[in-house]
């Protein structure tokens, strides 16, 4: 399928003829792919006389934008165009002894997974959908934190495609405007004192409203918000560069106090009347900020009672 999406990418009219050349195969075996491409989400115009188009031009992943737009050589890449879960991709990688660190992306994720066991879907090359890897060796109590400072990196990227106002909601969503465009996930697989953490991501670059039917919270997407279509292989490299950089100063011991101030400087909950529901309660009070291991700051009573993550969601009043 990624193949016959390639040659229609450019936007432009291809006959079957063309396709069936260009793939090596019949007329009759292009019609079959371009109706699997259908059955997955991918719209095809079919005009008699002038062939087979795509609505609009698409941009696949590439290793070549990608090492092109700065992703380090040092940094193992795979990239598929369909998978179930990258960052289950990502721990075979690990348990396979692979390369790290490394970025794992795909075009289609079909049973990806976010927090709380929510289900996480992506259209055909349309988001980016990656699980980065890193290798810690002074064992898991480093990484404290990471997945907030990850956030920081998210929203730093989204500030330089050209959104002025991302906001971070604790402990990990990425929103613009409270819709929220970006989902954050960390797994980790720990052996004695090494620990690899698994950072998966998904940001909404241009979703189908199909897709989302079913997500019960608003969201939003890049290109609705800068009313152009940005480049996924620069976003995926910006990404990336920020993560390794992340990476590399928590690894040196420099952890989440590092991205304290940075992290609030983003916090959409800052001052505001919150709900914070667990498993067994709930509580009330006002959101202070987070501390220097990443913890929610809540004030409830008069008194600040630091939360920390797990199965808690924090709503406004």
């Amino acid at each position: 399928m990624q193949a016959v999406l390639a040659l229609l990418s450019d936007n432009e009219f291809h006959s079957g003829e063309e396709l069936g050349v260009a793939l090596g195969v019949t007329r009759a075996a292009v019609w079959k792919k371009l109706k699997k491409l259908e059955s997955i989400g991918v719209t095809v115009h079919s005009v008699k006389g002038r062939g087979y188009r795509l609505p609009t031009p698409v941009e696949l992943l590439s290793e070549e934008l990608l090492r092109a737009n700065g992703v380090a050589s040092d940094v193992a890449l795979k990239l598929a165009f369909e998978t179930e879960s990258t960052n289950g991709d990502a721990k075979q990688h690990i348990s396979t002894g692979q390369p790290l660190p490394a970025l794992i992306a795909v075009e289609r994720q079909t049973k990806g997974k976010g927090r709380r066991g929510r289900q996480w879907e992506s259209g055909v090359a349309k988001n980016l959908t990656f699980s980065f890897v890193w290798r810690f060796d002074n064992g898991p109590s480093v990484v404290e934190g990471l997945s907030l400072a990850v956030g920081v990196a998210v929203a730093r990227v989204l500030r330089k495609a050209g959104i002025p106002n991302p906001g971070l909601k604790w402990p990990n969503d990425v929103q613009i405007d409270g819709q929220k465009i970006c989902g954050i996930l960390l797994e980790m697989v720990a052996d004695q004192d090494v620990c690899h953490v698994i950072i998966g991501v998904g940001l909404n670059v241009e979703m189908d409203d199909g897709f989302m039917a079913h997500v019960d919270q608003p969201w939003t997407d890049l290109v609705s918000r800068l009313k152009t279509r940005p480049s996924r292989n620069f976003l995926l490299a910006e990404l990336t560069e920020e993560l390794m950089s992340i990476c590399q100063l928590f690894e040196d011991g420099n952890g989440m106090k590092h991205f304290q101030h940075q992290w609030q400087a983003y916090d959409v909950l800052f001052n505001q009347s919150v709900t914070v529901s667990t498993v067994s309660q709930q509580r009330q009070g006002v959101a202070r900020g987070i501390d220097q291991k990443g913890a929610l700051l809540l004030e409830e009573n008069g008194e600040l009672v630091a939360l920390h993550g797990g199965e808690i969601s924090v709503r406004r009043i």
